[in-house]
């Protein structure tokens, strides 16, 4: 008589997947997590078996208490040894080059970092999410550095370009990494990809000198967009439809 539920339940039952930043298996056929949004890889037959066997019919989550415990007691240690080495340049600065505030650049990058470590700890986005949202940081900074120091133009001209090259590094890694998911960096290439063209555009516009790093940049992020948009063509539109609702 309840043959159709039992059907349902059986079918909900055969979907099982899995969260990579939460490791929370989710017997459902969502396409992100529902606690931190990351895109979920599939399970194996074999894995799923093993988990039900396991588990039964819930889905097991992870005890993060002693994983918070841990990681309170890490981000404190590391405030500490900052605050620590921060005064002791201070000191240097002031006895060594006193013309000079060096001591402040030091002290705004480790404040930079920390809080970007409390970043990727502690937010809900995904790898993609937090990579790029660093890159684009890291590149302000670095410019507003060069201006602070005399506006000599080697942030734009090297060093941005240079962090665009880091990053598609860190693609190709993730990508290589989690090759089932590799479709959920596309956002993050392409927002490379703008980056390297923009950095081209300042040479037109006469604000570096150089081409050289700029075209290896745009030529490099280029190579991985040509790559991704010919091998995944369905699975990068696929992608794009869902972060856009389109």
């Amino acid at each position: 008589m309840n043959t159709v539920p039992r059907r349902q339940a059986k079918k909900r039952m055969q979907q099982m997947n899995r969260c990579p930043q939460c490791k929370v298996i989710l017997y459902s056929d969502n396409e992100t997590c529902p606690l931190c949004q990351c895109v979920v890889e599939d399970m194996s037959r074999e894995e799923q078996e093993a988990v039900r066997a396991r588990y039964g019919a819930g889905a097991p989550y992870p005890n993060v208490q002693k994983r918070q415990r841990w990681l309170r007691f890490a981000l404190k240690l590391i405030l500490f040894v900052m605050i620590l080495t921060e005064g002791l340049l201070i000191l240097i600065n002031h006895y060594t080059t006193s013309g000079f505030c060096w001591s402040a650049i030091t002290g705004a990058s480790m404040a930079y970092g920390y809080l970007f470590l409390l970043y990727w700890i502690r937010h809900d986005s995904g790898f993609a999410a937090k990579v790029g949202l660093q890159m684009l940081f890291t590149m302000v900074i670095l410019y507003a550095i060069d201006v602070l120091t005399g506006d000599y133009g080697w942030a734009l001209q090297w060093a941005v370009p240079g962090v665009i090259l880091f990053g598609d590094g860190i693609v190709f890694t993730l990508m290589m990494l989690n090759r089932s998911l590799w479709f959920s960096y596309t956002l993050l290439l392409l927002l490379m990809g703008i980056c390297s063209a923009a950095i081209i555009g300042l040479y037109f516009a006469g604000k570096i000198s150089s081409l050289v790093l700029p075209v290896i940049c745009a030529a490099v992020t280029g190579v991985f967009l040509l790559a991704t948009i010919t091998f995944g063509e369905r699975a990068m539109m696929r992608e794009l439809g869902r972060r856009f609702h389109i």
